[in-house]
């Protein structure tokens, strides 16, 4: 008698894995001088580090993205130059 597999995770949407980078590195990142030190400020810093860790890693830059109220990406190839 076979044992039946374990559940294997099923691997995150580029969508959602940058919404929760971002929420989690929103919390942290510290507002360079000379910039906005509201959320919006932070959000901004927040979304280019994300960008940069979840989808440069992937050969992919962004090409349209929103986060409310359901994560939508769309990205396209890294080109070379």
């Amino acid at each position: 008698m076979t044992k039946p597999k374990p559940d294997q995770a099923k691997p995150k949407s580029l969508g959602k894995e940058l919404c929760s980078c971002i929420k989690k590195v929103r919390k942290t990142v510290k507002v360079r001088s000379g910039q906005n030190k509201t959320l919006k400020g932070k959000e901004k810093d927040a979304i280019g580090i994300c960008i940069k860790s979840v989808l440069h890693s992937r050969h992919k830059t962004i090409k349209r993205f929103k986060y409310t109220p359901k994560p939508y990406l769309l990205t396209q190839q890294y080109k070379y130059t």
